[in-house]
């Protein structure tokens, strides 16, 4: 008997996730040029996070900005929104506008675990750690 109200219990999560990725095959399909990107404003240490359709237009419009895009990969616009509902909810609240944050080193970390491409911003975040002295007197 529990081995029937596990297989349910278990059924629904199942076929959410099915859903989700039929779905999310159907959308690349759809938009073959679909791109998900992220770019980056020195000025202030401000990230875009952004999807677009033609990503040489919005690439423009960034650099109006002053924005440099630092990556960008096939995408959907539902994985943005899932991207920053998802940072929302951990706690990373966005700078001046829906999709903007500061390249904090938080932030950074998250949106690599969260699989966001950020080229090598995030080698460039590392390597501004001062590394530590040696010393002799300890």
């Amino acid at each position: 008997m529990q081995f029937e109200q596990i297989e349910q219990a278990l059924q629904a999560p199942v076929m959410d996730a099915v859903i989700a990725l039929s779905e999310r095959v159907q959308t690349l399909e759809d938009n073959p040029e679909g791109r998900i990107y992220t770019a980056y404003r020195a000025i202030d240490q401000t990230l875009s996070l952004g999807y677009s359709n033609k990503i040489d237009a919005i690439s423009e419009q960034l650099r109006e900005r002053n924005f440099a895009m630092i990556a960008s990969r096939r995408g959907t616009r539902r994985e943005q929104r899932l991207l920053l509902l998802t940072l929302k909810e951990i706690g990373i609240t966005s700078s001046y506008s829906e999709n903007c944050f500061n390249a904090s080193a938080n932030t950074l970390r998250h949106l690599r675990h969260l699989g966001w491409p950020l080229g090598n911003l995030m080698k460039s975040a590392n390597s501004t750690k001062t590394p530590k002295r040696f010393n002799p007197e300890r």
